[in-house]
This record gives C-alpha cells, structure tokens and sequence, in this order.
C-alpha cells in the first residue's frame, strides 16, 4: 500500500500534524458532549444554594460533562487542523503518487469491510488497504446465524466458515404465549439448526491474508453533497482519489468502499430523483450479557431461544407490565456449555431486545427487563460472573444510497441491514462476492471510477433487491404498530408457515436458503395471502388498514413489490456522459453551422469579385 508520510515528503509545502489515531475519547453523536455539559450546568444553577454547596456527585457529574464538553471542543478543534494543514498538502499529494498506488481503500474494518478487503486481495489480486483506527480491536457485537445459511455462505465465498462457529444447537425455541388462547408456557419447537459465530476466529480468517495492508488512522471527512466533502481528506479525480489521513499520510486509490456503518458520513442516502419518500429507520435496542447460571436454566440447553415475549416476569408491577405491553421486548438465550469443573453449572448469554421501535426503547429498561425475567424464572445466576456485556444498537431501514456516488457504501452503510428483523451479517456475506467481483471486473476492464461504482451499488441493489426491500420495509413499519400480544399473533402465524417461506424471508437476499420465495412480486404476494391465513384475524385486519395508509404516506413502493404495476424501482446502472458532439439536436446544429458557413463563403465570394473589377468601371 502506497502509504508515505506526508512531512517527510512535503515539508518544504506543509507541515503536517500527526495526531493519536488511539485517543479513548467517548464516541458520542455530534453534539451530544456539549448538550449532556449544558444540561449539567443548567441543573446546576437551578438548584438552591450557591456553587459551593454542590455535593461531590455534582461535582463528579459537573465534572465529567465538562470532560466531554472538552473532548468534543477538542474534536473539533482537530477537524478544523486538519482541513487547515491539508489544503495545500493535497495539491501536493496529487504529484507525488503517480506510479505507486492501491485498486482499493476500505474504510472500516467491522465485518464487512474486512470480507470485502479479504476477496478483493486473495480472490482478485488487487492492491487493498484497510484503513480503521480501531482496526486491532474486538469486533463488538455477538452474532448469531442460522447453519444452513451459514453453509451456504462458505460455500459460495470458498472460506472454511464451519472454524468460526462456536456453539451450534439442532434445534430453535420460541415462545408467544399468554394470547390468542395459547397458554403461557406454550413453546414452538423450530427444527432448523441455529449457531453463534466465535467472532474472533471470524477475525483471523478474514485478516489472514498479507496482501492487505492496514492502517490504524481516521478519515475526517464529511459528504455535504454528491461526492462533495467538507475537508479536503477526500478528493476524487477522473482517475481516482486521494485520502489524507489524521495521521498525516495519504492514500491514492482508484476506489473507495465505505463500511463504516449505517450512520456513515461518507455516503449520502438520499431516495432517487423522482422517488417517494422513504420512512426513517426504526432501532433494534438489546442489553445482553453472558453470566454462569447455577442449576435449572428454565430453557432448554439443546436449543437456542429465539424470541420469549412472555410478559408475566412483569405481573408484580401492573404499571411496568402494560408498559412492557405496548413497548415490547424478547428474551434472546443461548446456552453456551458446562462451566469446566463445576457440577451443575453452565455459562449463558441473554439478551433482552426490542425488535424494532422509533423511537428506542432505552438500554436501561432492557437491562432492568432481563434480569426481572430471569428473577422470576427462578434462574440463579452469578452477579460476579458477568461478563461480554452488550448494548446493541441497530438502526433499521431508511433510504438507500443517493445514486451517483463515487464511494461505494457496504454493509451496513449501503443500508443492507434487513428492515424487519435486523438481520445483517449473512445478507452482507451472501453479497459480499457479487460486489467484489463487479469491482474487480470494472477495474480490469479499464472502466472510469465512476462506473465501477454504479456497476457496484447495482450489484448490490438490482431492481430485484430493491422490491425485495421494499417489502421488507412495509414488515419493519408493521411491527412497530403491534403491541405484544399482536407479535406473538403475527410470529406465531408466521413460524407456522413452510420453512421455505419464514426461512426464505428472514434471509431476505439472493443465494441463501429460501429466498427465492420471495424473490419476484408473485412469490411475495403468495407469501403475504398464505401469512394472513396463518394470524388472528384482528391482526389481519390492521395489517390490511396499515398497508392503506403506508400507501398513503409513502407512494407505490410496497404496491409495486407485490404487483406488476407502476415499473421497477429505479436502477443503479451507470450512465456515461453525452459526447459534446451529440448534446441537444444535432441536425439543427449542423443545419446552421452550415447556413453560416455558406453565407460567409458567399460573403467572401461577393467581395472578391468586387475587388477583381477595374477602377474606371467601378466610376462608370
């Protein structure tokens, strides 16, 4: 990778800072430091008494707000140095990296990029880079998946994925009693294996490739616009780009792919022009954590538990219960073995989640959820052994990339998360190889940045895909009008259908298992008329007054997924530019410029033969 330092190479033009890519700083949304501060000293000077009465958890709390007060001033004042020091820093920069340079920069290295990185370098001998301040870290997130997606995934990218696996149950449980005249306890067995991916081993495999150079750095950079960034971190050309770094080093590359998530602010995500409005994302909120368990687990240790939407562990307060009623969560289980040496005692991961909901639901009243349940199921755990604790946050939905762009957003950044169940890491996977080779492809060909990029996003969002989506997306809009006892209609109904069919759309994107029941608009509406005949009709009839009024609210998109009317989603492919030669009508404009020649020949012929007559007879 073509990573130089810039002072070494430009001191005579600039001098660069170089700043700590590893600064621990809490990583809030813009604006959230200094409002947290504003608010703490707002308290504070309402309160009775003067400044020196303050308790000493005021002045922790005074304390720590102005802490983040500071380090995001401090941010800030970092942003501002950058773009200062590399204005003329990147003017040089595009003389210096002429010969050497990378096919690709990833920017990222969750998942997504890491995989993208991996197949580009060992399955297409490009040039990658991997650029990520936190590229050596734990990936955060715990990922369960289903095995014969799972299967698929290894078989179609040609990795040994079955290593990365770290506990696999035969079988799937689920609880949705409590209505609908199912009783309590009442449990649906799913026979389809279910696993938890060792995130660690995920890792390795995908960073084991030498062909990838990593660069723990940041891009500090922001798209105001089409293509258009607020810094000069990120310049394009018609050949390429260059990244500037925070740690004062640049990168050229042909491409860029953008996998820093779903809240990225180097993709723009815009509906396309002439498109209706999308609706905003929903969030998927989970407090879990892993802890020993001593004797009975309540679940079964064969199975892996996926959705408990119970309610009775709230019976003791009637508030708390009606509230967890019309803001519903699920309990997640999965039991991950004996503890070595410990008679009757097993380690368990638990996860309390709100599937979807806008606003969130908050962490504090997940994690308060968990434990009451697992309280009330007389399940003894060790406070003391908790550990891998997780607060999971999952935005869901929303418009996709602005067509156009130059950066090739993935993942979660190219709005892949599924818009129902949150489900990502599969769907990523499943499209991981067709975008690598579209890339590999353009770049091979020769083809302008630019249309490598189109051929990239429409390799991940077809015509196909984006009905698909859209589907998907109505799913996502429902369930977050449903109190807990319509979900436990819905899913009961739901998991009741064929295999092919709940499976097929919980993966939701070409190549896994099932999909093509959903794959055309014929097969969704068959799978939509087969569900209503699954759910309690009260829940059949909101989900036909909720489609009216998304129809309403937002266009045809969910008509035109389940029906041939009203065209195709709009699609991805690149348009080249019009030559100047054949811009606007061009027998007009040829017409004319030859009228206008002729009349100047014309001109120049009455004017010679002017000046050819002798001077006697031009008097006569």
């Amino acid at each position: 990778c073509p990573l130089l330092p810039f002072p070494a190479m430009v001191s005579h033009a600039v001098r660069l800072p170089i700043f700590d890519a590893h600064l621990q700083t809490q990583r809030l949304p813009r604006g959230a430091a200094s409002s947290t501060a504003a608010r703490s000293l707002s308290l504070r000077s309402r309160a009775p008494g003067n400044q020196s009465a303050l308790s000493n958890s005021s002045r922790v709390a005074a304390g720590t707000a102005l802490g983040l007060l500071g380090a995001s001033v401090a941010r800030r004042r970092k942003r501002r140095f950058l773009r200062a020091a590399t204005q003329d820093a990147f003017f040089a920069a595009a003389e210096i990296f002429d010969e050497d340079e990378v096919d690709v920069a990833i920017i990222g290295a969750g998942p997504g990029g890491t995989l993208m990185a991996y197949l580009l370098a060992e399955q297409h001998g490009k040039k990658v880079c991997l650029i990520d301040p936190m590229a050596s870290k734990k990936w955060p997130n715990n990922y369960g998946v289903w095995q014969a997606e799972w299967d698929a995934l290894a078989a179609k990218l040609s990795l040994d994925l079955r290593q990365c696996l770290q506990v696999e149950w035969e079988v799937t449980d689920t609880f949705f009693g409590g209505s609908w005249e199912l009783p309590i306890e009442n449990r649906l067995r799913l026979q389809r294996p279910y696993a938890r991916v060792d995130r660690s081993k995920l890792k390795k495999l995908l960073r084991s490739s030498s062909k990838v150079k990593v660069i723990e750095s940041e891009v500090e950079a922001e798209a105001v616009a089409s293509n258009i960034f607020d810094s000069p971190a990120i310049r394009h050309s018609a050949t390429g780009s260059i990244i500037l770094l925070s740690n004062g080093s640049a990168v050229r590359t042909k491409l860029i792919v953008d996998s820093t998530g779903f809240e990225s602010r180097l993709t723009r995500r815009l509906p396309a022009a002439g498109q209706p409005p999308a609706p905003a994302p929903g969030y998927q909120i989970a407090y879990g954590c892993e802890v020993v368990v001593d004797g009975p687990l309540h679940y079964a240790p064969e199975a892996m538990t996926l959705f408990d939407y119970r309610t009775d562990h709230l019976s003791f307060d009637k508030e708390w219960e009606e509230r967890a009623k019309k803001e519903p969560t699920f309990m997640y289980v999965m039991p991950l073995g004996p503890v070595p040496g410990e008679a009757d005692a097993q380690r368990v991961f638990f996860e309390e989640t709100s599937l979807v909901a806008r606003p969130a639901i908050s962490f504090e009243e997940c994690k308060q959820r968990c434990f009451a349940r697992l309280n009330h199921l007389g399940i003894s755990y060790r406070p003391e052994t908790i550990s891998d604790e997780e607060f999971c946050y999952i935005p869901m939905g929303g418009p996709l990339p602005e067509p156009g762009q130059r950066i090739i957003a993935f993942g979660a950044a190219a709005a892949m998360v599924h818009p129902s169940t949150g489900y990502q890491l599969c769907r990523m996977m499943a499209a991981s190889k067709d975008v690598a080779d579209a890339i590999a492809d353009g770049l091979g060909k020769g083809l302008k940045p630019d249309a490598v990029a189109a051929s990239a996003y429409q390799a991940i969002w077809s015509e196909r895909n984006q009905a698909q989506r859209d589907f998907a997306i109505f799913g996502g809009e429902f369930l977050m009008e449903l109190d807990v006892a319509g979900l436990r209609g819905w899913f009961q109904g739901f998991f009741n259908l064929p295999e092919d069919l709940w499976a097929g759309f919980l993966a939701g994107w070409p190549s896994l298992p099932g999909n093509k029941n959903h794959e055309s608009w014929l097969a969704r509406l068959t799978f939509g008329l087969q569900l209503v005949t699954k759910i309690p009709p009260p829940v059949a009839l909101k989900l036909i007054a909720a489609i009216g009024r998304f129809s309403l609210t937002y266009g045809v998109s969910l008509i035109r997924s389940v029906t041939p009317l009203f065209g195709t989603p709009p699609s991805y492919a690149w348009t080249p530019p019009v030559p100047k030669e054949e811009i606007g009508d061009v027998a007009a404009k040829t017409e004319a410029l030859a009228m206008m020649k002729a009349g100047k020949q014309e001109k120049h012929a009455a004017k010679d033969a002017k000046e050819k007559v002798p001077e006697g007879k031009q008097l006569a």
